[in-house]
């Protein structure tokens, strides 16, 4: 590998593959490996010269984003691909079929803002994709040198050589959809959960494909699930559409003063802050604020786990999900305080485990869960 994160635009405009470019070599320790206006010319380039990830447009003539990335990740798995998408009904969608496809995730194209508002957007959005990035790509390219060392040399009949074991790779690599484990859990502390009324889940890079796994597994679920996942406007929309199509249980978007039900799960709204609380008559319904975002996040998982503290008392399960940042360990430790009971992914099949790992960090775990056995704990637990 070389010092420089090597990347690849595709986008069929001029205009966005010129700032998408100049963001691009304007990051330190990344160079620009060049552009292409659409699939066909961008696979060329990868059949050349590899690029640790490439920055794809959905929409593109000739060969779109959707058959450009099934192409890369069934020749090229170890490219990392960021979805660059448009903020509108049909886009969110593809890009939600991308992201169960394999990209890592995706950055929006600003809508309605000046040249210099979109440009810091958009540099804002890929910097800590950027960060993930190369740590993935250093990860890769530490278990390529380490596997190469570990193989055992032709011994002659003299005296042998001893075999000198390679190092353990510096993190784990994290693929871009987490694989099935049969991992035993681990079981953190030796609390008890009690009774759940509520499931809140937190989650965020790498979410939608978790979800994927973790939803649909869900059956006759006796209590309602209130979610947050980082995403803008629109795309939780098509995110909660596309769940609930293959879910038994109802999955919708959050809104204003919608009530709470069992097995029903309720996504937070792209851009917005979802809190619950209690109306008029007692019942407990949603609420959408416009409040700043905390922990640089709109949805934000604390805003919406402390309110569960609030109303729920401590009948609550909290499951944090793969995610770069912290945001929900606050929220976790609030609900915990009240008697809650908390879940997080584990590492080996988390995308980035930052939000479980902030969760671990601060002793506030007590299981710690391959994807692949987060429904069935759900179940187990609040039942």
């Amino acid at each position: 590998m070389t010092d420089n994160l090597k990347i690849l635009v595709v986008d069929d405009t001029i205009v966005y593959r010129k700032i998408l470019s100049d963001i691009v070599t304007g990051f330190d320790g990344v160079e620009l490996m060049g552009t292409a206006p659409h699939g066909q010319i961008a696979l060329s380039k990868i059949g050349q010269e590899a690029p640790d990830a490439v920055l794809l447009d959905v929409s593109m003539p000739v060969m779109d984003g959707i058959e450009t990335l099934t192409v890369i990740r069934k020749e090229h798995p170890d490219i990392d691909v960021i979805m660059v998408s448009g903020a509108d009904e049909g886009n969110a969608s593809l890009t939600m079929k991308a992201l169960n496809l394999g990209a890592l995730d995706f950055i929006p194209k600003p809508k309605g803002t000046s040249p210099d508002e979109s440009l810091r957007e958009l540099t804002d959005n890929l910097r800590p994709l950027i960060r993930l990035i190369k740590t993935r790509a250093i990860s890769r390219h530490t278990r390529r040198i380490s596997g190469a060392q570990s193989v055992t040399p032709p011994q002659s009949s003299a005296a042998a050589t001893p075999v000198v074991k390679a190092a353990a790779p510096a993190a784990p690599v994290i693929p871009a959809q987490a694989p099935a484990t049969t991992a035993k859990p681990t079981v953190v502390t030796s609390r008890k959960a009690g009774k759940i009324d509520v499931v809140a889940l937190g989650v965020s890079t790498g979410g939608p494909n978790a979800l994927g796994v973790v939803i649909p597994a869900l059956e006759d679920l006796k209590v309602p699930i209130l979610a947050v996942q980082h995403m803008p406007p629109m795309f939780t929309a098509s995110l909660a559409e596309r769940l609930d199509k293959t879910s038994s249980i109802g999955v919708v978007e959050g809104s204003e003063g919608l009530a709470v039900s069992n097995g029903t799960m309720y996504i937070a709204p792209g851009g917005k802050h979802m809190v619950v609380r209690k109306n008029a008559a007692g019942e407990k319904v949603l609420g959408i604020t416009d409040a700043p975002p905390v922990n640089s996040c709109k949805p934000s998982v604390d805003v919406l786990f402390r309110s569960i503290a609030m109303v729920y008392g401590g009948n609550v399960l909290t499951v944090i999900l793969t995610g770069m940042g912290n945001d929900g360990a606050a929220g976790v430790a609030a609900i915990r305080r009240k008697g809650g009971y908390s879940i997080v992914q584990n590492e080996e099949t988390c995308v980035v485990w930052g939000m479980p790992q902030a969760v671990v960090a601060a002793n506030e775990a007590d299981e710690i869960l391959p994807l692949d056995a987060i429904a069935q704990k759900i179940m187990d637990i609040t039942r």
